[in-house]
């Protein structure tokens, strides 16, 4: 897999989890942002996603038990966690891992991508032209 389909799998996993969700005015948190990986920075690299919406309903449990539903249908191992705040994290899949938080104030999802071959530092020279 090369970097930019690890960038491009993760934007897309994370964007479409939120499409599980009734609830409108999803906004990233910032561009995709890469960084080394593992132990010899310049060999391997991930990306880093966020996503965030104010929450519609109250019904927390119930919204993060759709977006664990869902990421178990991607191959995901999945673990929710409902103190203080419903939190939702997964590993696996298409992606390194995703969270789900419900607070406080908005709905975030985030995530890391798959860590491939790149160099970080040259891959944020070609994002960012």
């Amino acid at each position: 897999m090369s970097p930019e389909q690890a960038r491009d799998t993760l934007v897309s996993t994370v964007e479409e989890t939120s499409t599980v969700l009734d609830v409108s005015g999803w906004a990233w948190t910032g561009a995709p942002e890469v960084g080394n990986c593992g132990d010899r920075p310049g060999e391997r690299a991930n990306y880093n996603y966020g996503y965030s919406a104010p929450p519609q309903s109250r019904d927390f449990a119930a919204d993060a038990h759709k977006v664990a539903e869902h990421w178990k249908s991607l191959g995901m191992e999945v673990r929710v966690v409902d103190r203080p705040s419903v939190v939702v994290y997964a590993t696996g899949g298409p992606v390194e891992g995703l969270s789900f938080s419900t607070g406080p104030g908005n709905y975030y999802i985030v995530g890391t991508s798959l860590c491939v071959p790149g160099d970080a530092s040259e891959l944020r020279k070609k994002d960012n032209g």
